[in-house]
């Protein structure tokens, strides 16, 4: 069975093909600068080299189809022909409180989809416009969605109330939703398979370090903490967002620069983090300035890390232990080098 997995975002569509009937990545790349003359698409399959092409792609399902094309191109792809493309999972950023595992995608789960675009509105809307495209190209075949916040619906109250007036929580749903948990729980998963460890007996903390980075902490089979909170815009410093950030320092930047909430919302998302304070938008660039004496990039890179471990601590006192303790996503290994753990716990 072969499965087209596709995230799409704002800055483009990533895609995975997967078979899975002996756990075989056959294929992955991404698609970016959609709407321009200059689309680029990295395709990659199985261990061989990336290709790189150019082309000028409009829109989402210009992009998708150049994808599947791709995938089932007689050069460049694995299967040989669309009918080879047996399901198709889509990532999904916010299900809210109402999606506790993946669920197949009917007209409904799009209302949803659209409705919690509240919650989420730089990942919803384009994880929304991926779907309908890949199931106008695709409509004989099951689509699936798959909520980055299901993982998360075993939180305690004490884990996701914030202190804030609790109507806020009864009539508007703000609480802590956490994300990337796909991620977690694969990661999770798969480490203590390979420690030889029941994934229910475990305890451990999992650390994505990708351009959005998160915590989470699982015992007994649950996550029980995260990083991440009402949005990915909380916990950890990232590429570019600011993680933590007292609010009132937040309502100070607004009075002083006289920012709209959408300005705001840019410069939370898109101009802080490593970017903001190093003025280096790529990671391995901020490293290697760093070597070489950059103070703001070595501060950058002690603000990442100091948040990182900040987060490890506070998550291994409410496990009350660890067992195992997991990093993915791409950053994880240029991090690891740079976080100066403790080798005891």
């Amino acid at each position: 069975m072969n499965i087209l997995v596709i995230d799409s975002e704002a800055y483009g569509v990533e895609y995975l093909l997967w078979r899975a009937d002996d756990d075989t990545v056959l294929a992955r790349g991404t698609v970016t600068g959609i709407g321009g003359r200059t689309a680029i698409l990295k395709h990659q399959v199985g261990a061989q080299a990336t290709h790189q092409l150019v082309e000028e792609i409009p829109n989402c399902r210009s992009a998708i189809k150049w994808v599947i094309t791709s995938v089932t191109d007689s050069k460049l792809g694995p299967l040989s022909d669309v009918s080879q493309i047996n399901a198709v999972g889509h990532r999904v950023a916010h299900g809210a409180s109402k999606y506790t595992e993946p669920a197949m995608i009917t007209p409904e789960v799009l209302d949803d989809i659209a409705d919690f675009a509240d919650f989420a509105p730089r990942h919803n809307p384009f994880n929304l416009q991926g779907i309908k495209a890949a199931k106008s190209l695709l409509p004989d075949v099951p689509h699936v969605a798959v909520f980055d916040t299901s993982y998360y619906v075993t939180l305690a109250p004490r884990a996701f109330l914030y202190g804030l007036p609790y109507k806020y929580y009864s009539q508007y749903g703000v609480r802590k939703y956490g994300f990337h948990g796909p991620s977690h729980r694969y990661a999770s998963e798969r480490a203590c398979f390979l420690a030889g460890i029941p994934f229910e007996e475990a305890r451990i903390i999992s650390i994505h370090l990708g351009r959005g980075a998160s915590v989470t902490a699982t015992a007994g089979g649950k996550c029980i903490e995260t990083s991440m909170g009402f949005s990915p815009l909380e916990g950890l410093v990232m590429e570019t967002r600011s993680g933590d950030v007292d609010p009132e320092a937040i309502i100070y930047i607004m009075s002083k620069e006289e920012l709209s909430l959408r300005t705001l919302s840019d410069v939370l998302h898109r101009r802080s983090g490593i970017l903001g304070l190093s003025g280096l938008g790529d990671f391995a660039e901020v490293v290697a300035s760093a070597e070489q004496g950059d103070e703001r990039a070595r501060n950058a890179l002690e603000v990442f890390a100091h948040s990182v471990r900040k987060y490890l601590g506070a998550f291994l006192l409410e496990l009350g232990g660890l067992d195992i303790l997991v990093f993915t996503a791409f950053m994880a290994a240029v991090s690891y080098t740079h976080l100066t753990l403790p080798t005891k716990a």
